[in-house]
């Protein structure tokens, strides 16, 4: 079993500084009532609600392939019969779902816009031509834990790089992609698995996606 400090300790470990104050977050999510001082007045991720089956219900983040809807990776915090949720990356005793690759990935975003800049010659004015928005460039990372063997966690990993390797896009179920108006991405490059150092049964992992709109979505916007 892992407990609190030594999840803290991998995300610090795998991430730096900035991260721990990540994990907390993850672990208080479990409602549990862990006591550790990085755990004051910090925000819990809320519950996700994908809608889709008793599978995914407790996921927090969940991609869905376009072209086989029976391929879905979700990460999440796993939780009980009795309702309570599990510590990060340790299995519950009790039946539940338990399809959960991991928690929840740290995710950042980036966009811009299509423009192109033409200067006036001998002055100090440039004209801007406004062109629409670019696609969001996406980051995803976080740690893989054999919580069992404690050793290398062959099968997390072939899992993370069996949906990179996916083809076509993924529908993605979550808040805050939600809220960005993204529903669709495309996992592109950047696909990354590095050890971390001290920890033989955790890994750390990275992959860069973008957003993207269908077809039929553009045609009827057009």
């Amino acid at each position: 079993m892992i407990n609190v400090n030594g999840i803290i300790a991998r995300y610090n470990e795998a991430f730096g500084y900035t991260a721990m104050k990540v994990a907390p977050r993850i672990i208080k999510a479990t409602g549990l009532g862990v006591k550790n001082a990085l755990m004051s007045n910090i925000p819990v991720y809320e519950e996700g609600k994908t809608g889709i089956d008793d599978k995914t219900r407790h996921a927090h983040m969940t991609f869905e392939s376009t072209l086989d809807k029976d391929v879905r990776f979700a990460f999440g915090i796993p939780a009980r019969e009795s309702g309570h949720r599990a510590l990060p990356f340790q299995k519950p005793r009790e039946s539940s779902p338990n399809n959960f690759i991991a928690p929840p990935p740290m995710v950042s975003f980036n966009r811009g816009k299509n423009v192109v800049r033409t200067a006036i010659d001998r002055s100090d004015y440039e004209v801007v031509e406004y062109y629409g928005m670019k696609p969001y460039e996406i980051t995803l990372q976080g740690i893989l834990i054999d919580t069992e063997e404690h050793l290398y966690p062959q099968e997390l990993v072939q899992t993370v790089n069996d949906l990179f390797a996916a083809p076509g896009t993924f529908r993605v179920i979550s808040t805050i992609f939600n809220d960005l108006g993204i529903d669709e991405i495309f996992f592109d490059s950047g696909f990354q698995v590095n050890f971390v150092e001290g920890y033989v049964d955790t890994v750390k992992y990275r992959v860069r996606a973008i957003s993207v709109a269908n077809a039929e979505y553009l045609l009827q916007g057009y």
